[in-house]
C-alpha cells in the first residue's frame, strides 16, 4: 500500500517535466517591425523534440483510517531518473511596433507533451513512469529589441518572453493508468474502495535572448544565445472509500529545467519582400527543438 502511494507520488513529479523542458521560438520574425503601429501576424509550430528534466522538492500527503501522514518525494533513498520529454505547440502570433526599434507580441495557442522517466527505488526493479497529455490552452507575452544596427545592415537584437499554460494527462507506471493501479491495490484489501483522482500542473516560464541578423535578398538569418527559467507547480488529488472511511491522496511538487543555457538559429525566408515570410529555427544545448512559422506583415 505505502509503495503505491509513493509510486503515486513520483509519477506526479515527472509531471512536472513537460512543462519545464519548453523555452520558446525567437525569431518569426527575426527583427523589429521598424515603425511605431506597424502589425505582423503569424501562425507558428514548436516541436521539442528532447530535453532533459530535473525534480527539485515535493510531498505526498495521504489520509484515511484516522490518520494523515505526510513524506517528501521522493521518498528517501529513492530517486527519480533519465528524465525526457517531447512535446508539440502551435501559436498565434501577433506583433505590434511601439517604436522602429521596439516591438511587443502576444502568443495564443494550444500545447501538448509526452515525457518518460525512470523511477529507482534500492532493491527493486526500475519502474518506467510515463505522462501522456492532452493539448491545452497556452499563452504567452514578449518584447523584441533591436539594440544596434551597424553601417553594414548587422542588427544586434534582444528578445524577452514570459508563457503560462496548465495541462491535464494521464499518468501511467509501467504502462498501466495510475488511478486504476491504486484502485486496485485499495480493493486488495478491501473490494468495496473506490478511488478517482484529478491533477493539474501550472507552468511559468520565461526567456530571454541575445543574437544577430542580417537581410540578404529574401533570405534573413539569424543566430545567438538564450537563457531560460521555468517553475512548474504540480498538483495531484484523489480520494475515494478505503475499510469505511474516506480516504485521500494529494501530491505537490516542483520541478525545474536540468539545463538552462542554450544557441539558436534560424531564417526568415521572404515570400513577398517585406510582407509574407517563412521561418524555420532550431535549438540546441538545453533542448533540441525546432520551429516552422509563416507571418504577414500588415
Amino acid at each position: 500500500m505505502m509503495r503505491k502511494t509513493i509510486l503515486a507520488g513520483l509519477l506526479m513529479v515527472a509531471l512536472s517535466l513537460p512543462s519545464i523542458g519548453w523555452a520558446a521560438t525567437v525569431g518569426n520574425i527575426a527583427e523589429t517591425q521598424g515603425a511605431l503601429g506597424k502589425f505582423a501576424l503569424g501562425l507558428e509550430y514548436d516541436g521539442v523534440f528532447d530535453r532533459d528534466m530535473d525534480w527539485k522538492s515535493g510531498s505526498l500527503t495521504e489520509t484515511g483510517l484516522g490518520g494523515t501522514y505526510t513524506d517528501p518525494m521522493p521518498y528517501p533513498g529513492d530517486s527519480i531518473d533519465d528524465m525526457e520529454l517531447d512535446s508539440n505547440r502551435i501559436f498565434l502570433k501577433g506583433a505590434l511596433g511601439l517604436h522602429p526599434n521596439v516591438d511587443i507580441f502576444v502568443k495564443l495557442g494550444m500545447a501538448s507533451a509526452n515525457w518518460e522517466a525512470k523511477y529507482k527505488e534500492p532493491g527493486y526493479p526500475d519502474e518506467k513512469l510515463e505522462f501522456e497529455d492532452d493539448w491545452d490552452f497556452a499563452w504567452g507575452i514578449g518584447a523584441k529589441v533591436k539594440i544596434f544596427e551597424t553601417p553594414g545592415g548587422l542588427r544586434f537584437l534582444g528578445d524577452a518572453q514570459y508563457l503560462s499554460y496548465k495541462v491535464d494527462g494521464d499518468f501511467k507506471i509501467d504502462g498501466k493508468d495510475l488511478d486504476q493501479d491504486i484502485l486496485e491495490d485499495l480493493r486488495s484489501v478491501d473490494s468495496n474502495a473506490t478511488f478517482s483522482a484529478d491533477s493539474q500542473v501550472e507552468i511559468k516560464e520565461w526567456q530571454v535572448a541575445l543574437y544577430v541578423n542580417q537581410t540578404f535578398g529574401n533570405f534573413s538569418p539569424y543566430a545567438g544565445v538564450k537563457y531560460s527559467e521555468c517553475d512548474v507547480d504540480v498538483e495531484f488529488k484523489g480520494s475515494g472509500q478505503f475499510l469505511g472511511d474516506t480516504y485521500s491522496l494529494k501530491v505537490e511538487g516542483d520541478a525545474e529545467a536540468d539545463d538552462n543555457f542554450g544557441i539558436f538559429l534560424g531564417t526568415d525566408i521572404y515570400v513577398i519582400p517585406n510582407l509574407l515570410s517563412i521561418n524555420i529555427e532550431a535549438r540546441f544545448i538545453d533542448e533540441t527543438a525546432g520551429t516552422f512559422g509563416l507571418t504577414y506583415r500588415f
